[in-house]
């Protein structure tokens, strides 16, 4: 399933889950990522897409096996054309949500609205 997170808080997900969310909608607006696959992943995971038509590359946060306040990132690619490839990803452990926030814009290429 596929999704634009307008109300966070209704999530069924882990507090530290939602925090890194609202810090992502604060910095890209509400309608700038997208969930994917939400109901297969576990409370302390989300995987995150943009723009809604652009399933190529995804991010995987997470907060499991951390250290307190800091956070894993997947940053997934494309299949490759051969049959027998695996998916391919980059994997940063022990992130600060800054950190998580800054390498998801770069990742996705979000489009971040003008700060005035």
């Amino acid at each position: 399933m596929t999704e634009t997170v307008k109300n966070i808080w209704r999530l069924d997900k882990d507090p530290t889950i939602k925090s890194i969310l609202i810090l992502l909608q604060h910095e890209v607006g509400p309608d700038n990522f997208m969930l994917l696959n939400e109901s297969e992943l576990n409370e302390k995971a989300v995987r995150i897409i943009y723009p809604s038509t652009q399933r190529d590359l995804s991010a995987y946060i997470y907060s499991y096996a951390q250290r307190i306040d800091h956070y894993g990132l997947d940053l997934e690619f494309p299949y490759l054309i051969e049959a027998a490839a695996n998916d391919q990803s980059i994997r940063l452990d022990n992130l600060t949500a800054e950190e998580v926030i800054e390498k998801v814009i770069e990742h996705l290429q979000i489009k971040v609205p003008n700060s005035v």
